[in-house]
C-alpha cells in the first residue's frame, strides 16, 4: 500500500469506475495497484472473473492449489457470517500469510467473493489488516454493483453454498469435483446418498422462466443442488433413500415439465458421489436421444437410452463395419421400394426381448401380421433373428446405425 494510505480514495476509485461504466477488472486492477494488495474475485463456484495476479499462466497443479484456496475460503466465509445478512469481511490466518475474505451481494443474492492479501514487500507496518478489510468490503459492493449492471448474476434463492456444490458438480469449467470434495468438506457435511441426477432443458428458452422454475424446484425439494446454464437445469437430488422419494422427484419433475415446457432426462439412484459425473453424462445423452427419438414424450430414463449411449460412444470407431450391415440396407430398401415396416419391425422386436405379443401391442398390429412380418424378414436377412447372438449383434448394429445418423 502507499506509505499515505487513504481509505477516502479507495472509495473515489470504486466510484468513478461506476460512474464510467468500468468493469470489474479496471476495478480489481486499480485497487490491487494503490493499495499493493493482491485480489482475486470469483464467482459463486470460484471461476475467477478478474484478478490482480500476474502469475495468470500458472501451470494446472498451481491452478487446483488455487481454486481449492477459493472454495475452502468461500465455505469459511458462509460458515462465519450469516447468510440472510453478511457483515464485514472476514481475516483467516494461512501459512501464506493473512487473507481477507468476503461475499459479494446483489439484490440478497451472494454471487461471488473477494479475496485480498497483502503483496509480498508492498504493505508498510502502517496498514493494519482491518484497513484491508475495510477496503476488501469497498471492493466487494463495487464489484456487486457491476455485476447488478451487466447481469452477471444467478437470480435462484438457494443458499450460497448450494449453488457452490452445484456448480462444482456440473460446470466443466469448475475442475475435477472430487479433488475438490477432497480440499473441502463441505460435500461431507451437506450432500448424503442416495442421489438421482435430472438434466432439464427447456423447450422454448426464457430465462426468468429457467430462473423462477429453479426457484419452484429448490423451494419443493430442499436438498436438490441446481445448478443453471444456458436452457438448462442440472440438477442432483441428495438423500433419496427410499422408492417414495424417488416417485416424489418423479412428480416434481413432470410438474415442472408440463409448467414450464421443460423436457427432462433422469438417472437412476445411485450410492456413490464418484459417479455424479458418469450420470450427468449418460442422463444428457438420454435427453438428447430422447427428444429425436420420441419428441412425443417429456421425461427420458437413463436406462431406456443406456444402450443407445453406449453405441454413441462407440459409433466413431466402428463406422459402417457394422454387423450385417449390408443386409440391414437391404431391409431398409425393402421397406422404401414397396412401403413395408420391416426395418422398425425387427428393431421393436428385438427391443422387446424377441417377444411377439409385446411387440405387436407396441406396433399396434394383429400377431398374427407380426409373425408374417418376421418371417419375410428372416428371409431378406438370411439369419435366424431368433437366434440370441445373432439377435444381440443385430440390435447393436442398428442402434449404432442410428447414432451415426444423428451425428
Amino acid at each position: 500500500m502507499k506509505d499515505e494510505f487513504n481509505i477516502n480514495v479507495c472509495y473515489k476509485k470504486v466510484f468513478e469506475l461506476l460512474r464510467s461504466e468500468g468493469t470489474i477488472e479496471n476495478m480489481v486492477y486499480d485497487i490491487a495497484e494503490y493499495t499493493g494488495t493482491r485480489i482475486i474475485v470469483a464467482d459463486i463456484g470460484g471461476k475467477i472473473l478478474s484478478t490482480s495476479y500476474e502469475d495468470s499462466d500458472m501451470g494446472s497443479s498451481a491452478c487446483k492449489k488455487r481454486n481449492g484456496m477459493l472454495l475452502r475460503l468461500a465455505a469459511r466465509c458462509i460458515d462465519e457470517q450469516n447468510e440472510e445478512f453478511p457483515g464485514n469481511s472476514i481475516l483467516v490466518e494461512e501459512k501464506e500469510g493473512v487473507k481477507s475474505v468476503n461475499r459479494i451481494v446483489v439484490k440478497g443474492n451472494t454471487e461471488g467473493f473477494c479475496i485480498m492479501e497483502p503483496a509480498s514487500g508492498q504493505a508498510p507496518e502502517c496498514i493494519t489488516k482491518e484497513m484491508i478489510c475495510q477496503v476488501n468490503d469497498i471492493l466487494c459492493q463495487g464489484v456487486g454493483l457491476l455485476m447488478e449492471r451487466y447481469g452477471h448474476r444467478v437470480t435462484y434463492h438457494a443458499s450460497a453454498l448450494r449453488r457452490m456444490i452445484a456448480r462444482s458438480f456440473f460446470d466443466e469449467e469448475a475442475g475435477n469435483s472430487m479433488e475438490m470434495k477432497e480440499i473441502c468438506s463441505m460435500y461431507d457435511t451437506y450432500v448424503h446418498p442416495d442421489f438421482i441426477v435430472a438434466v432439464l432443458e427447456m423447450g422454448d428458452y426464457n430465462l426468468l422462466r429457467l430462473q423462477k422454475a429453479a426457484n419452484h424446484l429448490a423451494d419443493t425439494y430442499p436438498d436438490a443442488y441446481i445448478y443453471m446454464k444456458g436452457s438448462r437445469l442440472y440438477t442432483l437430488f441428495s438423500g433419496v433413500h427410499a422408492k417414495d422419494v424417488e416417485k416424489t422427484i418423479y412428480s416434481i419433475l413432470e410438474m415442472l415439465c408440463d409448467e414450464y415446457g421443460f423436457f427432462c432426462g433422469i438417472s437412476e439412484a445411485f450410492e456413490d458421489i464418484d459417479l455424479v459425473g458418469n450420470k450427468r453424462f449418460m442422463t444428457v445423452k438420454a435427453l438428447e436421444m430422447g427428444r429425436i427419438s420420441e419428441p412425443e414424450r417429456k421425461i427420458y430414463m437413463e436406462y431406456d437410452y443406456y444402450i443407445q449411449t453406449v453405441c454413441s460412444c462407440a459409433v466413431s470407431y466402428i463406422g459402417r463395419a457394422r454387423y450385417h450391415e449390408k443386409e440391414l440396407l437391404s431391409l431398409k430398401n425393402e421397406d422404401h421400394m414397396k412401403g413395408t415396416d420391416f426395418y422398425r419391425t425387427l428393431k421393436e422386436y428385438l427391443l422387446h426381448g424377441n417377444n411377439v405379443s409385446m411387440t405387436s401391442k407396441k406396433l399396434f398390429i394383429h400377431r398374427n401380421t407380426m409373425i408374417y412380418r418376421l418371417g419375410k424378414i428372416n428371409e431378406i436377412l438370411g439369419v435366424d433373428i431368433n437366434d440370441p447372438a445373432v439377435s444381440k449383434r443385430l440390435m447393436i448394429s442398428m442402434i449404432l446405425q442410428e447414432q451415426e445418423w444423428m451425428k
